[in-house]
């Protein structure tokens, strides 16, 4: 059976980008799941009745069905994003039939404190459901620096130039890049199917070695520690 994980996101891009890694790390994880079996063993939930789950639309899907969070958490305010996303994950155990678990994919955005505060809403009581969180530092173009590496000359040319712009290797230290957009669009050309190949090429250890201080390392574990139990053995 398809286990659901329903996914709360920012932009499209983060869906793609989230769940694409994830998979990645199920299929590395779980011996029994290769790339041709890992459409059959989960199902990405992105939309509830044709509404997607970015941050803002579940806001107002959660408000609509009255499903609301206040108070502190366990004895303290709660920080950025806390009383949020704990909004979102009452809402879609409520509204996603046989919900096995929820990921929260956020940027950073100069917000430090974004992941005290998902921390908090995720270490409440949710029945059991595992949560895991992906927090981009500062944003996601960060996570996707990391598995750059050039394809061909030009594109060896390009770095060299980005890395002699910033003073820096801009994949090892992409949460220091100031403009990870722009970093970004100068390695690729803008093309998007060239950003997806640094998230599906590299090896999993190159990004999480690169990946320490932007938050890719953290989610690629959490990924792993929370959601490969879920897929135990084929029936």
């Amino acid at each position: 059976m398809s286990l659901r994980l329903a996914v709360v996101y920012e932009h499209a891009n983060d869906y793609e980008l989230a769940t694409g890694l994830a998979d990645r790390v199920i299929v590395d994880s779980v011996g029994w799941i290769d790339d041709d079996l890992i459409g059959y063993q989960r199902t990405w939930v992105g939309e509830v009745g044709g509404k997607e789950l970015t941050w803002a639309g579940i806001k107002r899907l959660a408000r609509k069905a009255h499903v609301d969070a206040f108070g502190h958490f366990r004895g303290k305010p709660g920080e950025a994003d806390a009383t949020a996303a704990l909004r979102a994950i009452r809402y879609l155990r409520m509204t996603v039939p046989d919900l096995k678990a929820v990921l929260l994919i956020r940027d950073q955005d100069n917000q430090p404190l974004r992941q005290l505060g998902l921390d908090q809403a995720r270490n409440e009581d949710h029945g059991g459901i595992p949560i895991v969180v992906g927090l981009a530092v500062m944003e996601r173009e960060a996570w996707i620096l990391s598995g750059f590496d050039p394809e061909d000359e030009a594109e060896v040319a390009r770095l060299q130039a980005v890395r002699q712009q910033l003073g820096m290797d801009p994949r090892k230290r992409s949460h220091d890049v100031r403009d990870p957009k722009a970093a970004l669009r100068a390695l690729t050309a803008g093309d998007l199917d060239r950003e997806r190949r640094c998230w599906l090429h590299p090896s999993l250890p190159t990004l999480r070695e690169r990946g320490v201080e932007n938050g890719l390392a953290a989610y690629l574990n959490d990924v792993r520690d929370r959601l490969v139990g879920l897929f135990g053995r084929p029936a």
